[in-house]
């Protein structure tokens, strides 16, 4: 896609994209940064930056980016696919067993919002789903394995795509995003493409990165331009009061090394201990509160210095850093010239094979051919799935080495 000028990339925004107050304080500056998905087939391939600014609403409290890029560059071919982990095929399977269990018509119509490789529509088609309706706007996602009553939708979800759907289908029962609200750049006309397409009695399923394991453990990887909101319960509950619907439950997900699934509806139900436990946590966490997020910008400062130390006066070593996700490019580009001492990333997902990685532009490989006994060390910058990865590393290639964790919070390095 050929892009002129910077007004074809990225749009600064002046006002808050829930409240629409211009009360907007800068937190966090991490500079210019490459599009985090943006993976390059060939080393020399030029690429866009964009900058990378956390702000935060004084009004309402949400916190988001400063810049609005345009979904089509990020989009359209979209490289992270549910599937490639285990940790997010089961909770996929375990969410949807919820989802059924939780509504009252145990065969109800659901859309999902941001359907991916379609693990979640097949898990919920398997639990009894009567039909789903997948919308996504990825061309290399549409998946051809899924089995049963399963329609697939191509295009970004708004206001006009759902009352294009609803004058096709019945309205749904329940609606569906998972880590997708984060990346809308216009909340509002989503929340009223919702709810053009859902039933009166209907349910929302929203799960989102939650905003206290972001300030609390020091996520500040997650900070991407995919990425518009950080959302807490409170920032999703305002967007939901715009059509009527209020949370009455939330649980928790391993998905970004912590995430919230908030339930909706327009009915009134009786707010769940967990949820009210949930809302007080964020209270005292200081999720909406300015000073906390400012500690938070203090922290990642001395954190980044920390570990281009690492960098610096370690270099020689063979390196190889794993999880070839969005989040490591942000971590990687802000590390800078340091990180390009790692000799390649390690990724499961065969999409990404070959490729290389945005900004320091290191080639992405299969571990099963680059993790041998002449590496000494292995970065891992996918630390939500550290488990999984060591158990990887450990059993599946018999890999013995130090392993460095730069998050959460403190840097860990330890012998396996």
């Amino acid at each position: 896609m050929k892009v002129s000028d910077l007004s074809d990339i990225y749009q600064t925004i002046h006002n808050c994209r829930t409240c629409n107050s211009n009360e907007l304080t800068e937190i966090l500056n991490l500079g210019l940064h490459p599009l985090a998905n943006s993976l390059l087939n060939d080393k020399q391939d030029s690429e866009v930056t964009a900058p990378l600014v956390l702000i935060r609403c004084k009004t309402c409290t949400t916190i988001q980016l400063s810049i609005n890029v345009r979904p089509e560059l990020m989009f359209q071919e979209y490289l992270w696919v549910t599937g490639t982990t285990e940790t997010a095929k089961k909770h996929c399977n375990e969410l949807a067993k919820t989802i059924i269990e939780t509504f009252e018509d145990k065969h109800p119509r659901v859309l999902e919002i941001g359907s991916n490789d379609g693990t979640l529509l097949q898990a919920l088609v398997d639990n009894g789903a009567k039909e789903v309706i997948g919308v996504d706007p990825a061309s290399n996602l549409q998946p051809k394995h899924l089995r049963g009553n399963i329609k697939l939708v191509e295009g970004f979800f708004s206001h006009e795509l759902a009352s294009g759907l609803s004058s096709e289908i019945p309205a749904v029962d329940i609606v569906v995003a998972r880590n997708v609200l984060s990346h809308v750049p216009n909340l509002n006309n989503v929340m009223q493409g919702i709810n053009e397409v859902i039933s009166d009695h209907g349910m929302v399923v929203i799960e989102f990165h939650e905003a206290s394991k972001i300030l609390t453990e020091l996520h500040y990887e997650s900070i991407y331009h995919e990425h518009t909101f950080y959302h807490s319960i409170k920032s999703v509950q305002a967007a939901l009061s715009q059509i009527g619907f209020t949370i009455f439950d939330v649980s928790q997900s391993p998905i970004s090394g912590g995430s919230h699934v908030i339930y909706a509806s327009r009915s009134k139900k009786f707010l769940t201990q967990n949820l009210q436990m949930a809302l007080q946590a964020e209270e005292t966490l200081g999720v909406y509160e300015e000073t906390a997020w400012l500690d938070f910008a203090a922290r990642a400062t001395s954190n980044i210095a920390e570990l281009r130390e690492i960098f610096s006066s370690e270099g020689n070593s063979r390196w190889i850093a794993f999880g070839a996700s969005a989040r490591s490019s942000t971590l990687l580009n802000t590390i800078g010239e340091g990180s390009k001492c790692l000799n390649q990333i390690a990724d499961n997902n065969p999409l990404k094979q070959g490729k290389f990685s945005p900004g320091i532009r290191l080639q992405i490989c299969n571990p099963i051919e680059s993790i041998d006994s002449t590496v000494e060390k292995v970065f891992i910058c996918a630390f939500n799935f550290e488990d999984e990865i060591i158990e990887f590393l450990t059993k599946k290639l018999k890999w013995n080495g130090e392993v460095i964790l730069p998050l959460p919070n403190n840097i860990r390095r330890f012998q396996i």
